[in-house]
């Protein structure tokens, strides 16, 4: 596609004065970027009802997909997804810097659940899908760790949605992202929506660390004022995959 030609359709999608980042199907792109290397094991933090596992089953076959979802209300629709796919092993865990226990706030959207509490941003944009309907103390673990009690020695491609705890995870799996991860999708919040939780800055910088640098954005949310809260991002390790 042309530059004009897209810039044109650009103009003609977006609504008010809003930007779009990028029509690209970002798993797509990921596959694409990956198609010359060999992916045996990807991570899908924040599984909820694994409709994201299933389209990283479709984009890599071959490879084996753990779902990590320490949310009670997702298990039966999970272990029905693993009795249905062989390649889908799901993790009834939650992820982050360190194994210990933890504290689940269950909100009455489920898309809100998180191991932080909601900020004051993400209270005006969903005063009630943010309401804490329950707490839950969970199991949590590094992702460093985790691979090795399991013997899951690479882990190629990781993909975070879990509300705010995204550097958390990215800091517990710093060994297998210097070893051998080459692509990362997840969820940044440009603005802060939970309190204590990382924003995109956070996470650029400490991948930056781990070689990797920002390929794409995608899928940008917005507030009533026009003030961006937050989208996904595509990461790229750069020597790995010569970029």
């Amino acid at each position: 596609m042309s530059n004009r030609l897209s810039s044109i359709i650009k103009k003609m999608v977006v609504r008010k004065n809003q930007n779009l980042v990028s029509m690209d199907e970002p798993f797509q792109t990921i596959q694409h970027l990956l198609s010359g290397e060999q992916v045996n094991n990807i991570i899908d933090a924040g599984a909820s009802n694994g409709s994201l596992s299933r389209r990283l089953m479709q984009h890599f076959p071959k490879s084996t997909v753990y779902g990590f979802e320490p949310n009670p209300d997702y298990r039966n629709v999970l272990e029905d997804l693993s009795r249905q796919q062989d390649k889908f092993c799901p993790q009834f865990m939650g992820l982050g810097n360190k194994d210990c226990r933890a504290v689940l706030n269950i909100a009455a959207s489920r898309g809100n659940t998180s191991l932080y509490n909601p900020g004051e941003r993400l209270k005006d944009y969903d005063s009630n899908g943010t309401e804490i309907l329950d707490r839950q103390e969970i199991e949590l673990v590094s992702i460093d760790s985790w691979a090795q009690q399991m013997g899951v020695n690479t882990i190629e491609l990781m993909k975070f949605d879990i509300q705010g705890g995204e550097l958390d995870a990215m800091q517990g799996s710093a060994r297998i992202l210097k070893e051998s991860t080459l692509a990362i999708y997840t969820e940044v919040l440009f603005n802060s929506l939970y309190d204590g939780g990382a924003i995109f800055s956070d996470i650029d910088l400490f991948l930056r660390q781990c070689g990797f640098v920002l390929y794409d954005l995608y899928k940008p949310k917005y507030d009533s004022r026009g003030l961006l809260l937050w989208g996904n991002a595509t990461f790229v390790h750069a020597e790995r995959l010569g970029i």
